[in-house]
């Protein structure tokens, strides 16, 4: 508690000083109280948080070169595991991480003509394998598509790794995005502030590119379509032989199915396909979707309520791993909608029901309620 009046103290007086136009400040306080009502492994409560504080440097405007950006991230979680009442392994909450504060996001970006230069230390799911509709709710699946954060290590929340990204904007509806990330930023326990930096052989490499399709309609976007490779390179060992490489293959299609009113009234659909090329990978194949509905009620043209749901397959080789019975897929339903109270206020309710949670066929169903409250300055 401390720790989030400091930040708010603080986030003031910066807030008061970036009026100038060298430097952005923003600041974002997520709070959640949550409980597993019903199945999983124990029924009770947990709270968790989570600051950020986020500062973009114009590098013209402070008076230097033109088309250049510094961004750096800082990130505080604090507060209890809900997926350890749960026992899920797509994690219910998409804030879930260690009691840690730490440097999440440092790095440069640059623009010459069609193409955008990154480079630093970069969450990758800030460009790719990312859908907007998708971000609305809290199961982190919707967020990083399980083929991806469940099979490798990669530079993802709540660690991010050094990264160079190169983003070519083809023509006003098409971009091809490449990127190239070390291929282990570590642990929660070796990194806890994300401060150890380290580019070697064993840590091998973590490739992806992405081709994004944009649609307009009267000057807005109305449909965003992806399709992404990936390649993660690393020695492993499975049964005996070694394994250099991990690839997948994803698809990611949002499209607006009703608008009215200016756009104030509207319903946006989202899906997400993703394959594991590696028979070792622990998931197999994703999919997920959803629907999130924006001003549903005339007097409340902010609010939106959504619901998605998101399916893992395990691998059979993952599957082989376990004594028990044969493992069930995990499949997470969600229902949330959003309260804009005020610009800065937000409060979100949210339930999950979570049909075989974890790696366990013994844990039941479990059902899970939150409410999360975020306060922006």
């Amino acid at each position: 508690m401390f720790l989030f009046v400091l930040c708010l103290l603080s986030g003031s007086l910066v807030s008061a000083q970036s009026s100038n136009k060298e430097t952005v400040f923003e600041g974002v306080y997520t709070l959640d109280l949550a409980s597993n009502l019903k199945g999983g492994l124990d029924q009770g409560s947990a709270y968790l948080g989570n600051i950020d504080l986020m500062f973009t440097f114009d590098t013209e405007k402070f008076g230097f070169w033109k088309n250049g950006r510094f961004f750096v991230y800082l990130l505080n979680n604090h507060g209890n595991s809900l997926s350890d009442l749960i026992g899920d392994f797509q994690v219910v909450n998409n804030i879930e991480a260690n009691s840690n504060s730490r440097l999440y996001e440092f790095w440069y970006e640059h623009h010459l003509e069609n193409i955008k230069i990154t480079i630093g230390q970069h969450n990758l799911n800030s460009i790719f394998a990312i859908s907007k509709s998708g971000l609305f709710f809290i199961n982190s699946s919707f967020g990083i598509q399980p083929d991806i954060s469940a099979n490798v290590s990669t530079s993802i929340f709540p660690l991010a790794a050094l990264g160079a990204i190169i983003s070519l904007k083809i023509n006003s509806n098409l971009q091809f995005n490449n990127g190239v990330y070390d291929g282990d930023p570590g642990s929660e326990t070796s990194n806890p502030n994300s401060l150890k930096w380290s580019l070697n052989k064993t840590d091998g490499a973590f490739f992806i590119h992405e081709l994004v399709y944009e649609k307009k309609k009267d000057s807005s976007v109305n449909s965003i379509f992806k399709l992404g490779l990936w390649n993660h390179i690393q020695k492993q060992i499975f049964d005996g032989f070694e394994q250099y490489n991990s690839q997948g293959i994803y698809f990611i299609g949002e499209k607006k199915i009703f608008q009215l009113e200016d756009d104030v009234k509207r319903v946006n659909f989202f899906s997400q396909v993703g394959f594991s090329l590696n028979q070792y990978n622990p998931v197999k194949s994703y999919w997920g979707g959803g629907f999130v509905y924006h001003g549903i009620f005339s007097n409340r043209e902010n609010d939106a309520g959504g619901i998605a749901i998101a399916h893992s397959r395990f691998s059979d080789y993952y599957q082989s791993q376990f004594s028990m019975d044969k493992l069930q897929s995990e499949t997470a339903l969600e229902i949330s909608y959003e309260f804009v109270f005020s610009n800065p206020l937000v409060l979100k309710p949210n339930v999950q029901y979570i049909i075989n949670p974890g790696t366990n066929t013994s844990i039941p169903n479990a059902l899970m309620a939150l409410v999360r409250m975020s306060y922006s300055w």
